[in-house]
């Protein structure tokens, strides 16, 4: 199929070119993000604020949970529902989180799933973005149907690297929309 083939190849360049940034750089570049994502009117009226956890060399959200804390913002974090393709939030510290499928660490089971009314915003993590608010994820659309499914009210914001922001992100009828992009350098507002 061409869009999964469009797909593939855009998500393993930019896998690589993310790789390809020094720890420290890629630490330096986090948190220039976090500070722009802090800036945004959604992060500043939200009460409850989903981050993820990063994986591999995605940019580390942990001077955005931080952030979060100061201001006295509830933090949640996605985790896998089992037998389902989608992921639940829910709120924990950065240190109670653990190891998960897929390479992924989550909130612990004894932490409650929130209600999908209770997210303000939800951090995306992606391969690429672009500026109509596409997205290009990991590849297995859990994030997709579970963004599809929270209340319109729920800002959707990617966050990643200035190198992940291409011209165009090849998408289907399932990929779901992000309403801004946030990079080290600049704030992309979408749609």
């Amino acid at each position: 199929m061409p869009l999964d083939d469009d797909k593939r190849r855009l998500r393993e360049r930019l896998i690589a070119g993310r790789a390809r940034l020094p720890a420290g750089e890629r630490l330096a570049r986090s948190a220039e993000a976090a500070a722009r994502l802090a800036g945004l009117p959604a992060w500043e009226a939200a009460r409850t604020v989903v981050l993820y956890a990063p994986m591999g060399a995605e940019l580390d959200t942990a001077e955005a949970a931080r952030l979060a804390a100061a201001a006295g913002k509830r933090v949640a974090w996605p985790r896998l529902v089992p037998g389902r393709l989608a992921v639940e939030f829910a709120a924990c510290a950065p240190g109670a989180l653990v190891a998960g499928p897929l390479s992924t660490r989550e909130p612990p089971p004894s932490a409650p799933a929130l209600p999908p009314g209770e997210i303000d915003l939800v951090v995306v993590p992606g391969v690429a973005f672009d500026a109509a608010g596409r997205r290009l994820g990991r590849g297995r659309g859990a994030y997709d149907a579970t963004l599809a499914a929270l209340p319109p009210r729920a800002a959707r914001v990617g966050l990643a690297f200035e190198l992940q922001v291409v011209p165009a992100v090849p998408a289907g009828p399932l990929d779901a929309p992000v309403d801004a992009v946030v990079t080290e350098r600049r704030v992309v507002r979408c749609g």
